[in-house]
């Protein structure tokens, strides 16, 4: 398909002549005598580039640019101005008006073909520029739609593991096989974190978290997250101790609660045995804060900067999904979080929130 030019200029000899250059350069061409009728033209025609007089009766150049511009079908189009104003009386107006180029007359031939191809050339670059981007966000919508089917299959069958869990553990177990359920226990947790992890991070890609703002008690909150993951406390040897000043905050009770469960998750996993984690809540001024701190192997200052994006693991053995989700849930908070290390080896995760 060749490439279309609409010539505009109430000249006739002028029209001719750009229309000639153009038309055997291998251009498909129209020229029109004013700017009516070159904004019916293109209202009605795919045109690639539109080469304006400035001065013509009724509507000028600048106007039917302006015009264009105005129009969102037809404000991708190139508009190449000709002219036989000074530069001075032309130049400015022309960019105000939205132009791409300004070509004086008479013009040549070599000049007015080498402005058309490269203000045509840069059309097609941006189209195909407009059209992978286009491209590039039906795939991620398109992602994050599989992601929450997986998620809506997976959730049922986790709840269905989790209760037949609690079930066995109702009754009277062997010892040895008392722990294999607690072990159960220990990864269907896993397994729900990281399902409602991936299913609210699609979500936010969109809308964000939805918070609902409520005071509640803070120290019951430590003590359900940390009874939850006293298991897995026990399976990786180390021994959880929670310090609460703070009695309330105001917030959304499952975001912090989940939030909190991924940073212990996260401290308890990367703690050596015999050691401890220490959950932390304290008032400072109008902000709650909230710190989960461990003995594990710290971070560096490049990982730091990193460890909240999407996808990225300390041990390289995770999906960096959790994380991701306290950043989320914290600034849904209008809050903050951070890792810091801690001068006695490990990092602290801390969790500000401002109180309304």
């Amino acid at each position: 398909m060749k490439d279309r030019v609409l010539v505009v200029d109430d000249s006739p000899q002028n029209r001719l002549v750009a229309v000639g250059h153009l038309e055997a350069a291998g251009y498909e061409v129209a020229g029109v005598g004013s700017g009516d009728e070159a904004l019916s033209y293109l209202r009605a025609n795919r045109t690639d580039l539109v080469i304006l007089d400035v001065l013509m009766p009724g509507m000028g150049g600048f106007e039917v640019c302006k015009r264009i511009r105005a129009n969102p079908q037809l404000a991708g189009i190139p508009v190449m101005f000709l002219t036989a104003l000074g530069d001075r009386e032309a130049t400015q107006p022309a960019l105000d008006a939205g132009g791409d180029d300004l070509l004086p007359k008479p013009f040549q031939r070599a000049e007015l073909l080498l402005r058309v191809r490269s203000l045509i050339r840069q059309r097609h670059q941006a189209m195909e520029l407009a059209a992978q981007n286009e491209r590039l966000k039906k795939l991620e919508q398109d992602k994050r739609r599989i992601t929450q089917l997986i998620v809506h299959d997976l959730k049922g069958p986790a709840t269905a593991l989790l209760a037949n869990a609690e079930l066995l553990k109702a009754g009277t177990l062997p010892a040895e096989l008392a722990d294999v359920v607690d072990d159960i226990e220990i990864a269907v947790g896993h397994l729900e974190r990281t399902v409602k992890n991936l299913l609210d991070l699609s979500r936010a890609d969109d809308v964000g978290l939805a918070v609902l703002l409520e005071p509640f008690d803070l120290r019951a909150l430590v003590a359900e997250s940390t009874g939850n993951l006293r298991g897995l406390a026990r399976l990786h040897r180390v021994q959880v101790v929670p310090h609460v000043d703070a009695d309330s905050v105001t917030g959304d009770r499952e975001l912090l609660r989940r939030m909190l469960a991924n940073l212990l998750h996260n401290a308890i996993r990367h703690s050596p045995p015999d050691s401890e984690v220490r959950v932390v809540a304290s008032r400072d001024g109008s902000t709650v804060v909230l710190e989960v701190s461990d003995r594990g192997p710290g971070v560096t200052a490049e990982e730091a900067e990193r460890i909240f994006d999407p996808y990225v693991s300390k041990t390289g053995a995770g999906h960096g999904l959790g994380l991701v989700f306290c950043r989320l849930a914290a600034e849904a908070h209008r809050g903050t979080i951070e890792v810091v290390p801690r001068a006695e080896g490990g990092a602290t995760f801390r969790v500000r929130l401002p109180q309304p």
